[in-house]
């Protein structure tokens, strides 16, 4: 079975070693509390320290993002504990973060490691496009929550984009699912707008029903992990993998709105 573990066991193990080389059981057992974490049950048999490793690090989800950000503060602080400059086991450390998309600098801070991708819409017919190019901005799967709050949004901007680009009104408050009924029907892309006898058909109506149905699950992902709707709890299980999945999916809704306009305008701009 692949492990969907979001810091792989050969890193704890060094950081098991690590805190036990150079820490007291009192500033293990700070370094853990002061991130929120319980200690669990464990054994001491490899000592009383690596033992006290064992029974916070055992009792952590190593799949949910949230607590492996804190988990990583509590190996920065681990890294605080290191006499001097040890070369040889901050390079080992760095490889080995390195495989899991982070990097250890200088300071011996943990960071992801910098995501990298500038995405881009085809935006030549949309006369202010200023809010989806603040949206496109946002799209940064090393932040989940935000990442997947603005990948709706860009959904939702490009649409009402281009309703107005073909002079139809829409609700200022109306929500995904009807602005992209009418989008797509504006554009003549919906389902129900492709002719009985265009060749095939099924498999057209059944990519755009698809492709629709994408833009709701990104909305109801937003409305269940976005920032902005004061949860009293943390993101459990959301990772950067997700949020990958929701703005992927929405820059190619958004590229193909776009694309479609475009070959609407340019038709309309050569007659």
């Amino acid at each position: 079975m692949v492990s969907t573990d979001l810091i792989h066991p050969r890193v704890r193990r060094e950081f098991r070693e690590l805190s036990s080389a150079w820490g007291t059981l009192r500033l293990i057992r700070d370094a853990f509390e002061s991130e929120g974490f319980v200690a669990g049950n464990a054994s001491d048999e490899d000592g009383q320290r690596r033992g006290l490793f064992d029974a916070y690090s055992n009792d952590i989800d190593w799949t949910d993002y949230e607590q492996v950000s804190r988990v990583l503060r509590v190996f920065e602080e681990i890294l605080s504990w290191l006499n001097g400059g040890d070369e040889q086991t901050l390079s080992k450390l760095r490889r080995l973060l390195d495989h899991d998309g982070y990097t250890l600098d200088d300071q011996r801070q943990i960071r992801q490691t910098s995501y990298h991708w500038e995405p881009k819409l085809p935006l030549e017919h949309i006369r202010d496009a200023t809010s989806i190019v603040e949206h496109l901005g946002r799209l940064d799967p090393s932040d989940p929550p935000l990442a997947i709050s603005s990948a709706k949004a860009l959904v939702e901007a490009t649409c009402k984009h281009v309703l107005e680009e073909l002079g139809t009104p829409y609700h200022d408050k109306a929500d995904i699912p009807s602005l992209v009924r009418s989008v797509q029907k504006t554009l003549k892309v919906s389902p129900d707008t492709i002719a009985p006898t265009a060749k095939g058909r099924e498999t057209i109506v059944r990519i755009l029903s698809n492709l629709s149905q994408v833009t709701v699950g990104i909305a109801e992902l937003r409305n269940e992990y976005g920032p902005d709707h004061g949860r009293t709890r943390p993101s459990g299980g959301l990772g950067p993998r997700h949020a990958q999945l929701a703005v992927g999916a929405a820059h190619t809704y958004c590229c193909f709105l776009l694309d479609t306009l475009n070959a609407r305008q340019s038709i309309k701009e050569s007659s």
